[in-house]
């Protein structure tokens, strides 16, 4: 979903943000992407249940590995080789399922799970019309170990999905499922 060239361009820029304004710069990027991916899965489905899994991977695995990658994407975004080499190297990890995975990623970086969810709820708001079928939808919240994880990012779902006129906001609430 994410290795297209334009895609993993914005993601590598979400990435190698050093703060929240530039991250969310990068990911108003990634927005029509993820609604327009979401709208298509929705269509094809016609009402039935979907589950969407909120962005977990390891995000080493979205940098370049070798020295002339790496000096070609710090080319393409008119970085330093040096900051993206050591980046890289500060997020790879040995074992990614015991690192920076599932809803770490929400809590650190919540503005990309509020993205997602309001790409998500978009997208099926605007499924629906174009369907005439309500979307069955689930946002699946990743690798959880505590309710007070589940809570935090919950919170940002639940705002995010308030977003948008009284109209969106009452078909996104028709949509969104429980936990």
């Amino acid at each position: 979903m994410f290795f297209e060239e334009t895609r993993i361009r914005t993601v590598r820029e979400m990435i190698l943000s050093e703060d929240e304004q530039s991250r969310r710069a990068a990911l108003s990027k990634l927005l029509p992407m993820q609604r327009a991916d979401f709208v298509e899965l929705f269509e094809i489905m016609k009402g039935l249940p979907v589950t969407i899994r909120l962005l977990d991977p390891p995000l080493h695995e979205f940098l370049p590995h070798t020295q002339a990658e790496i000096e070609e994407v710090a080319r393409a975004m008119n970085t330093d080789p040096r900051k993206l080499a050591d980046r890289a190297r500060d997020l790879a990890e040995f074992n990614p399922m015991l690192g920076f995975r599932g809803c770490r990623l929400a809590i650190a970086y919540p503005e990309i799970a509020e993205m997602q969810a309001r790409a998500i709820f978009e997208a099926a708001v605007e499924a629906g019309k174009r369907t005439g079928k309500a979307v069955g939808l689930e946002v699946m919240v990743p690798l959880i170990a505590t309710k007070a994880e589940f809570d935090l990012v919950k919170a940002r779902i639940d705002a995010t999905a308030q977003c948008g006129d009284e109209g969106d906001r009452q078909e996104a609430r028709a949509t969104r499922s429980a936990p």
